[in-house]
């Protein structure tokens, strides 16, 4: 068993793995990996047991947990364990990751593309935005008439609106990749546009929805540029989400409406200096006592809820229910309601099969990110930067944890619209390309047949 001390240095450790990867591959994913770690693990543990904060409580119907600084230093280790497996496996795998010879695309293709794919855009925009508000609207309907909730009966009709991070995304890289002096009406409309939609996604209960879309235009924003840039841009982008996220928490309890923007800030800071939504840890504790003494490991049966989950329960009145809380009816007396600490990404692994299934799945999921930003590296364009941006928006819930197939279908529901557009990209590509290759040769042979024809002059 690790001490806190040796646990700080081994995070400074993997801090310097994350810089030199940062300055040779230009890649900041694993300083995300080790900041989380420090924030919502190491740094979680050394304010609560000095005093300044005190472990999670929920008043649930079954008071099944110990909460002390024993069990916390226990979760803290296997926290670390699965942080370090998942920086070194990715570190390896990063450093064999090469650009290939060949791009798929160049700016052009994705101009012209662009051009054809802006009205599908601006329709889906328009599609999903209605869908939502009715959905939430029947929800609240629906809610106030029969007490239920959406983790016990709602489906995914309500969130079709998480699309709007998908689509945000999307209005970005046609605004960024238009020229002002050329198209500057329509980079005027995609621009209010945006500032329209990103509005509908700034709420106390969507915080995530918010993140989905900010962290995917900010990675656009800096793409390839150079690391120095790069960390400006991202402490103080970084700094003006984090109050943003913790302004949005505020706003779930404190009505904020008459309040001057230095004092919202000030609440937003002390928010995020509490921990208050870092409390990762604290569900990791949970989750300890959990399994295997009340629930038998899952062995990656959580992770394939996912397949089901979008079942509605009309038509599936026995289907599982999800989270080990509801599995063990500790939110019976929430009224309907559920409620869940969240236990990061590694206290979902150790549910799935303990110490084991940390290492395992910390593996694995370090093999699949390497193997999405590798794809990532075929086209020359933007896309790129679009699909590392949603890859790294996705990773920041999923670091979190809590009901993982729910963060699954929150990231499937929010990013869809990206995928349509990559898999419609790739087929306008293929066309591309071979009308680029018959262009080439017709002029080719154009060249030729003039030489041929060219008349001799005598001297």
């Amino acid at each position: 068993m690790l001490t806190p001390d040796n646990i700080l240095v081994g995070t400074m450790a993997l801090a310097m793995l994350a810089l030199v990867l940062f300055v040779v591959k230009n890649d900041e994913l694993l300083g995300l990996f080790v900041f989380f770690f420090y924030t919502s693990g190491l740094n979680r543990y050394n304010l609560v047991t000095s005093g300044a904060e005190r472990w999670v409580r929920v008043a649930y119907s079954k008071n099944i947990f110990s909460m002390t600084d024993e069990i916390a230093l226990v979760a803290l280790n296997y926290f670390f364990l699965g942080t370090a497996v998942l920086s070194v496996a990715y570190f390896t795998f990063s450093m064999f990751r090469k650009a290939p010879e060949r791009f798929k695309d160049d700016a052009q293709s994705l101009k012209s593309f662009l051009s054809k794919f802006q009205v599908t855009i601006l329709i889906g925009f328009a599609l999903i935005g209605s869908v939502s508000f009715y959905a939430k609207l029947a929800f609240v309907n629906s809610y106030l008439a029969g007490g239920g909730g959406i983790a016990l009966g709602g489906s995914y009709y309500v969130m079709i609106g998480f699309g709007l991070g998908g689509v945000i995304s999307l209005m970005y890289i046609v605004f960024k990749n238009y020229e002002a002096k050329d198209q500057l009406i329509v980079k005027i409309l995609f621009g209010a546009i945006i500032a329209f939609a990103a509005s509908l996604t700034y709420t106390s209960s969507g915080r995530f929805q918010f993140l989905s879309w900010s962290i995917t235009i900010g990675i656009m924003f800096v793409g390839d540029k150079n690391p120095l840039y790069k960390l400006r841009i991202y402490l103080i982008g970084g700094l003006a989400v984090s109050l943003a996220f913790g302004l949005a928490g505020v706003k779930r309890r404190t009505d904020v409406s008459n309040l001057t923007g230095l004092q919202k800030l000030s609440l937003a800071w002390e928010r995020n200096k509490s921990t208050e939504d870092q409390t990762m840890l604290d569900g990791f504790m949970m989750v300890l006592q959990v399994y295997p003494q009340h629930l038998d490991y899952h062995y990656g049966t959580e992770h394939l809820e996912v397949l089901y989950r979008p079942i509605p329960r009309s038509m599936w009145p026995d289907k599982p229910l999800g989270g080990y809380a509801n599995k063990l009816g500790l939110n019976d007396n929430m009224g309907g309601g559920s409620v869940g600490i969240s236990q990061s990404i590694f206290g979902s692994f150790y549910g799935e099969g303990g110490v084991t299934g940390i290492v395992v799945l910390s593996i694995i999921y370090a093999f699949l990110i390497n193997a999405i930003l590798r794809y990532s590296l075929r086209f020359k364009t933007d896309v790129r930067h679009l699909i590392k941006g949603i890859t790294v928006a996705s990773i920041v819930p999923l670091l979190r944890g809590g009901d993982l197939p729910g963060i699954y279908a929150f990231i499937g529901m929010t990013f869809w619209p990206v995928l349509f557009f990559i898999n419609r990209y790739n087929k306008f590509l293929k066309l591309y390309i071979l009308a680029r290759i018959s262009a080439e040769r017709v002029n080719l042979q154009n060249n030729l047949y003039q030489k041929k024809s060219k008349p001799i002059e005598y001297v």
